[in-house]
């Protein structure tokens, strides 16, 4: 086998082993921002139904009064949008 063969085989897999802190945060992120868009959505609204909720956002960066915690930025997040979402449907 040739350099030029092996050479793309060894950089995916040298690249598939690095740790990504940014992917492991962002599973707290989702949890957290899909529970506060369903708390947001249902309290502005009224209903007692779950709407449907959309795909978790890439977190964004952390502001100095945003919670340290990935789950409560999560949550966060997800609130304001879930009220801005029941909001925007039900004027």
């Amino acid at each position: 086998m040739s350099v030029s063969r092996i050479l793309p085989c060894v950089i995916a897999a040298l690249l598939t082993s690095l740790p990504l802190p940014s992917i492991a945060g962002q599973d707290e992120f989702c949890n957290g921002y899909y529970a506060g868009y369903l708390e947001g959505y249902k309290r502005e609204s009224g209903s007692i139904f779950d709407p449907a909720i959309p795909l978790c956002p890439l977190q964004p960066r952390k502001r100095p009064r945003d919670p340290d915690d990935d789950y409560e930025h999560g949550h966060e997040v997800g609130y304001d949008q879930g009220r801005d979402a029941a909001r925007s449907r039900f004027r």
